[in-house]
């Protein structure tokens, strides 16, 4: 009896494991991609490591692999083009080797089949994609787009270093900010070109997933809402069920909510006293949202403006509501006091309203009508008081 129990049960765990071995298999899927790599240029006694960091939504995933005989290879799945980092540590005894804290690296995609990327050692931002054509079309429009990215970039360095002047006390503070001034007006007529310029090769390319994953980065870096859903509407309906088409469409919601032509939600915050003060309590006014922060150099640049548009305009129906996401709370009173900043002025700590309004970067605000209408979104300098000369009686 014992006996029978005995191989009765081994048995039924000879089925399991048979079973489970086949859902095992059965679920292994056949890589999808694979990536080949070659790189030029090696001596013997180099030892070269690469590595691929993919990023699927908030997520990274890094593979890495050992160059032999200068070749390295990659292999995977992927369910649609997934934006990746490739980069490469080196050990040598060359001795000109360079400190590997941040390895050299480039951007591409990961897309189904087999395709293959080279380059010199030391030079991996000349790699060459085949077989990829994702890959190729992104290396041609950076290369024609080259020259306008160099210059954006070497804007925002020379606004940098200047703001960082600015905690420098023997230096002139005044002639620094005209400084910044002059490098704002010059970037933002570069974005311009650059949302132009993206906007052109999109609407161009409604097929193409470049131009959804170019859309989806220039609506993150300041295209406006408005032009973003024209040419998102434009984008070939598959690309759309991509994870970038559902996360764009999910942010495109988010934004509608708070567009023009759209009610302002409703909130309330503390003042400087602790006071709450809510949005609703402007109603019948003409209300300027302002999303600043005292550690923020640009907003401090732009509170000139808005203080000089509340003297201007405040005796014709217009307000300010200041909304500030400073956590340290001496910082933002002492930031009140040097920008002379007269109006209502909330604490946003945590971003909970920035949140409700979608606000992404600052400075940002919302002009809002006596209805509770948003009328106009992020009036930075004369742009401002022009929007207000246009809809105030006056």
């Amino acid at each position: 009896m014992n006996t029978y129990y005995n191989r009765s049960i081994q048995f039924i765990l000879f089925l399991l494991l048979i079973t489970g071995s086949t859902v095992s298999l059965a679920q292994k899927k056949t890589p999808n991609y694979t990536l080949k790599g070659k790189i030029t240029g090696m001596k013997p006694t180099d030892k070269v490591t690469v590595y691929l960091e993919r990023y699927i939504g908030d997520d990274m995933q890094q593979d890495s692999a050992l160059v032999k005989n200068g070749t390295f290879s990659f292999r995977g799945n992927v369910k649609d083009p997934v934006w990746s980092v490739l980069s490469y540590s080196l050990t040598t005894k060359r001795k000109y080797q360079k400190d590997e804290a941040v390895r050299p690296s480039c951007q591409l995609f990961i897309e189904k089949g087999v395709f293959n990327v080279s380059f010199p050692l030391g030079n991996i931002s000349q790699a060459i994609f085949s077989g990829s054509p994702l890959n190729t079309e992104k290396v041609a429009y950076e290369s024609k787009t080259a020259e306008l990215t160099l210059a954006l970039s070497d804007a925002r360095s020379a606004y940098f270093n200047i703001e960082d002047l600015m905690s420098d006390s023997t230096q002139n503070k005044e002639k620094l900010r005209q400084q910044m001034k002059t490098i704002e007006k010059a970037s933002d007529s570069l974005d311009q070109i650059k949302i132009t310029t993206d906007s052109s090769y999109i609407a161009r390319h409604p097929s193409n997933y470049f131009s959804l994953y170019l859309l989806s980065e220039s609506f993150r870096h300041g295209m406006p809402f408005e032009k973003t859903m024209d040419l998102f509407k434009q984008i070939m309906a598959p690309l759309k069920l991509t994870a970038v088409g559902k996360k764009l469409t999910a942010d495109l919601k988010r934004a509608q909510k708070v567009s023009v032509g759209m009610v302002a939600p409703e909130f309330s915050l503390p003042d400087s006293t602790g006071k709450l003060v809510s949005l609703s309590s402007y109603k019948g006014k003409y209300v300027l949202v302002d999303f600043w922060a005292s550690w923020c150099v640009p907003c401090r640049q732009e509170n000139p403006n808005v203080v000089a548009a509340y003297k201007k305009f405040a005796v014709h129906n217009f307000n300010v509501l200041g909304i500030s996401s400073d956590f340290d709370k001496g910082s933002w009173m002492t930031a009140l006091r040097e920008d002379k900043l007269s109006w209502p002025n909330l604490q946003d700590v945590g971003s909970k309203v920035g949140k409700l309004f979608d606000v992404t970067m600052i400075p940002s605000n919302f002009l809002i009508d006596p209805n509770g209408k948003i009328i106009a979104k992020n009036l930075r300098g004369v742009a401002l008081e022009r929007k207000l000369a246009e809809v105030l009686p006056h």
